[in-house]
């Protein structure tokens, strides 16, 4: 049996790998400047750090800093608004991320 590494960056590679299986339902001209990883890792960012400013403070720190814990930690390469984050993910049904659910219901 998979040992399975469920601590945080065990989980946050696998849900990327996840994410990445995703297809993006936005035709290619059709507002894709942030794009569903992003959108996705950063409403994660947001419950996983249970801060609802969050992603406005790592744009200020990026600002200010040049970098910022929603890159570092997360692997963000451009943070969206909460507008555009609710926008994107309208469009994406919950059963594409149950495999990410399943995997860490196994590892336990």
């Amino acid at each position: 049996m998979e040992v399975k590494q469920l601590g945080f960056l065990g989980m946050l590679s696998y849900f990327q790998v996840v994410i990445a299986g995703i297809t993006d339902p936005r035709s290619a001209g059709n507002a894709t400047r942030y794009s569903l990883k992003d959108a996705i890792l950063g409403a994660f960012a947001a419950f996983f750090r249970q801060n609802e400013s969050f992603l406005e403070y790592q744009r200020q720190l990026n600002s200010r800093c040049g970098r910022d814990n929603a890159q570092s930690l997360f692997g963000l390469v451009n943070i969206p608004t909460v507008e555009q984050m609710r926008n994107i993910l309208d469009g994406i049904a919950a059963k594409h991320l149950f495999p990410w659910f399943r995997w860490i219901d196994q590892g336990l």
